[in-house]
């Protein structure tokens, strides 16, 4: 017996939308459109009709889009059974390549759209996020046709080792993907670097620098950039392959065959502080091909928990660490403060994000009025970075103390602020491996430890693993930071002891070895 709840038919309007689905089990009482927002657990109870036939029920979901109040995020559909049980609806082979080939799409209000789509599993999903410029039709039916023409002339494709890099969004360029780009164009002759191209945004701040490259600088979702996604012979990223294309795009065949090139996956930050593996495991979401590390330390953990043998998980280092100085200035010092991202506030509305613990917490740290006397008598200053999936809320954290100054992201290169700063408040962000590789302390301020590791996890036990103080109230960090002003910012012997144990190399040499790397695979 097939246990199997498959759709059949989606048809979707800006008024609602309508699920066809069979199966030859069970008896169903009902259907839900669930969120899957832990802080926000909102669910709607939908129209639910059963037709039994001979072998097979077939059930009919309906729902009206003019009575909910979706907000963003991904929304999965549920058919419940007599005893209460959530049952996923599975996409079949079909409806997948009808969703791929057409334009699936509801409006919702003025700014947002609502579009059907297969997640783990196949399951049908509904995302919910605002609108793109990437959402018209003639954008399908460019990547429908660059596919044919790709696909017509694969040989002439295959001939050339075409890699193609990119970073977050592929808006920047100042991460570990920028920097190994760099060192091929500057070290590479050019019949070996002429097929090596970067994907860039051309509203990112840096395409104007990254001009100076000429043709190898690739805007972002032009029909070049199509192209090269799929004749690539391999990406070599610090993000995911979807961040190579429109971010969350409805489903596509350009995002499809991305999915099955090999990828070398430079990282973006060490995994330690966050636990990834569903995420870029083997058997996760978004799987690597190769995966690159800093130490044997971190190498154990992908190996233990990410399911990749070790000849898979290369110790190479960051290509962006070959570039690492302390560019502390005696009569600047400052206090980098970079929080990480809550995957519960992403997209969510300015109201919904001001109103949230972590807003008022960084908040309530930056309108400290003992830390602003620290500040003043030290004459330090906080450089307050958000997260890039944060961005657009940088604006809450405005402050009246002269002594904070606010980063928009993308506008100064995070490796320069970095090198610059004194030491790093945090919380749980990866760039805090950066920060101690150069021997500045590190504070941690882990307020909602108990949430983040219920969402998140850790490969680390953070409460005695981590080479940093560590607080949970505001007060305890302003003391922490005083003691640091005071003794002009030096590292505590007990963390710098550990440094041998997380990095294998410290030599400028990570770019030359990542490049070796793939040279021995046949890239």
């Amino acid at each position: 017996m097939n246990r199997t709840i498959f759709c059949r038919d989606i048809k979707i309007t800006d008024k609602g939308f309508e699920v066809k689905a069979s199966m030859d089990f069970r008896r169903i009482s009902g259907a839900v459109l669930m969120s899957r927002n832990i802080q926000r657990p909102e669910k709607y109870v939908l129209k639910c009709e059963t037709i039994k036939k001979k072998n097979t029920s077939e059930i009919k979901v309906q729902a009206d889009l003019q009575v909910m109040d979706l907000y963003e995020g991904d929304w999965d559909l549920f058919l419940l059974d007599t005893e209460g049980k959530y049952l996923p609806v599975i996409l079949s082979p079909q409806i997948r390549m009808r969703l791929l080939l057409g334009n699936y799409q509801a409006g919702i209000g003025k700014n947002h759209i609502l579009f059907p789509m297969a997640s783990t599993d196949h399951m049908l999903t509904f995302r919910c996020r605002r609108c793109s410029a990437y959402d018209g039709r003639a954008v399908a039916v460019r990547e429908n046709l660059v596919y044919v023409f790709y696909t017509l002339t694969r040989p002439l494709w295959s001939r050339k080792k075409i890699w193609v890099i990119f970073e977050k969004y592929s808006t920047e360029a100042q991460d570990n993907g920028y920097y190994f780009f760099k060192y091929c164009m500057e070290n590479l002759p050019q019949e070996e670097k002429k097929h090596i191209y970067y994907i860039l945004d051309k509203k990112a701040p840096m395409w104007r620098h990254m001009e100076k490259y000429g043709k190898n600088v690739v805007p972002f979702m032009s029909t070049r950039h199509m192209l090269y996604m799929l004749a690539a012979r391999i990406y070599v990223a610090s993000d995911a392959r979807s961040h190579g294309f429109a971010w969350k795009p409805k489903p596509n065949i350009i995002s499809r065959e991305s999915s099955k090139r090999p990828i070398l996956f430079l990282q973006h930050g060490v995994t330690a502080l966050k636990r990834v593996d569903r995420l870029f495991g083997k058997h996760g979401s978004t799987p690597m091909t190769y995966f690159n590390v800093t130490s044997e330390f971190e190498q154990k953990i992908v190996t233990d928990h990410f399911g990749y043998p070790a000849e898979n998980v290369p110790i190479l280092g960051f290509a962006r660490w070959d570039v690492l100085k302390n560019k502390e200035q005696a009569d600047k010092k400052n206090i980098l403060f970079m929080p990480t991202w809550r995957p519960w506030l992403e997209e969510q509305s300015d109201q919904v994000f001001e109103e949230s613990e972590y807003c008022r917490r960084y908040r309530s740290i930056l309108e400290n009025r003992q830390l602003q006397k620290i500040l003043s008598a030290g004459h330090v200053k906080i450089i307050f970075h958000i997260h890039p999936k944060l961005k657009e809320f940088l604006k809450a954290f405005q402050t009246e103390n002269s002594n904070v100054e606010l980063i928009e992201q993308g506008t100064r290169p995070l490796n320069e602020l970095i090198m610059e700063c004194s030491m790093l408040l945090t919380d749980y962000s990866s760039v805090s491996w950066d920060v101690y590789y150069l021997g500045k302390p590190v504070v941690f301020y882990q307020f909602d430890y108990d949430l983040y590791m219920q969402a998140n996890g850790s490969y680390l036990d953070m409460k005695k693993e981590l080479f940093g103080d560590r607080y949970i109230t505001e007060e305890e960090v302003i003391r922490g930071l005083e003691e640091y002003v005071q003794n002009d910012f030096r590292e505590k012997e007990k963390y710098g002891s550990l440094r041998q144990e997380y990095f294998a190399y410290n030599d400028q040499n990570n770019c030359k070895r990542i490049l070796e790397f793939l040279r021995s695979k046949g890239y």
